[in-house]
């Protein structure tokens, strides 16, 4: 540079054009290689985003397939990238070797995502949302017929799905049978218009008032009979510690003929259901009571050519039927209490048999929860 200067000014600019063509040029080179550089991690995160969802449904598909005796299939996973979401699409869970016609479980639409919320209060959970589930339990008279029960790998399985613990857990319009396709005309007991929603499964304060999760669920049994749940619980203890409710009014008799018909060799004429349960757990200790209640039953006939065992089990209801039309309130109940571990719940018949005739000859038992547990 000093020789170029040394030798005028004309070779000294001349020097400097060169060092600058070549730093020009340098920086061109560079910035074509980050250019072409972002463009093909570009296109690779298109392709990525492309055959993440053919990814994630394979993965799936492996995953269900892994659970004893069932066979699990989606159609479609939807990605969404914008909510850190993603969707399954048609999953059906199906048992293998048998000859139930419906699935065990099924939904068209499960999404699973990130829980904002929580994620500010520095918990990294998730939320699920299912959308017209629909739960088959089937009877039968061999195990190739029945779909009553799935092996409990089940759920370290659907684990695997969700990566993230669930806080928040939604069902919209699901649907619970109970069928018996060998039963003329077959038997199909089932509610229906089922939503839920359980909150602050993962027990933390940052995300709730309370340690306890909730569960409330409301449904319709048949066509009338209104059902509705309530359940506090301690999701994270290591023993079963819950408060529980169930109410069911309402429901006509008439919609389970095709019940009574095949197990009791009985039709009913008239009549309502209804049923309340209080319970509560604590270290794996349960204690509770159950009753159910009929008003105005009526039976109008046995079945046609009943076998011995169906007609004795008839003879049994008609002859409850006729003691219960004598009675001024026209109404059968009992009030039973249970008590026991939670796996091996006792239900104290005597109480029930006294509370029965209790209410048959002295005071009917009225309807509601008693608010004790």
């Amino acid at each position: 540079m000093l020789d170029a200067l040394r030798r005028g000014p004309v070779t000294a600019q001349r020097h400097v054009t060169l060092i600058s063509e070549k730093f020009l040029s340098s920086v061109r080179r560079k910035s074509k290689i980050i250019f072409y550089g972002l463009v093909v991690f570009g296109f690779g995160l298109i392709g990525f985003r492309l055959y993440l969802p053919t990814w994630v449904k394979n993965y799936s598909n492996r995953v269900l397939d892994k659970i004893p005796g069932y066979h699990g299939h989606i159609d479609d996973v939807r990605i969404h990238l914008w909510r850190s979401a993603y969707s399954i699409i048609g999953l059906n869970l199906l048992k293998t070797g048998g000859s139930a016609p419906v699935p065990f479980f099924s939904a068209p639409k499960i999404d699973f995502s990130l829980h904002w919320g929580a994620l500010f209060h520095g918990q990294l959970v998730g939320k699920l949302e299912i959308d017209r589930p629909q739960l088959n339990f089937v009877t039968g008279k061999s195990p190739q017929q029945q779909q009553t029960s799935i092996d409990k790998s089940w759920q370290q399985q659907v684990k695997s799905l969700f990566p993230l613990r669930i806080s928040r857990l939604g069902i919209k319009d699901g649907e619970i049978h109970f069928r018996n396709y060998e039963a003329r005309p077959p038997v199909d007991v089932y509610i229906h218009h089922l939503s839920a929603v359980a909150t602050n499964l993962t027990n933390s304060r940052k995300v709730s008032r309370t340690l306890k999760a909730t569960l409330d669920a409301r449904g319709t049994a048949m066509s009338n009979g209104a059902l509705q749940t309530h359940l506090e619980m301690d999701p994270l203890g290591a023993k079963p510690t819950f408060d529980l409710t169930v109410q069911l009014k309402g429901l006509d008799l008439r919609e389970l003929n095709n019940f009574f018909a095949y197990y009791l060799a009985v039709e009913m004429k008239q009549g309502t259901f209804s049923f309340y349960m209080e319970g509560s757990a604590r270290e794996g200790a349960f204690k509770g009571y159950a009753k159910p209640i009929l008003d105005r039953p009526d039976l109008v006939k046995i079945k046609e050519n009943p076998s011995v065992g169906e007609m004795a089990k008839a003879l049994v209801v008609k002859f409850v039927s006729y003691v219960m039309k004598n009675h001024p309130k026209d109404r059968l109940a009992t009030r039973f209490d249970v008590s026991g571990t939670v796996n091996n719940p006792d239900a104290d018949v005597w109480s029930a048999i006294m509370n029965f005739l209790k209410n048959w000859l002295i005071k009917a038992i009225p309807h509601g929860l008693e608010g004790k547990k």
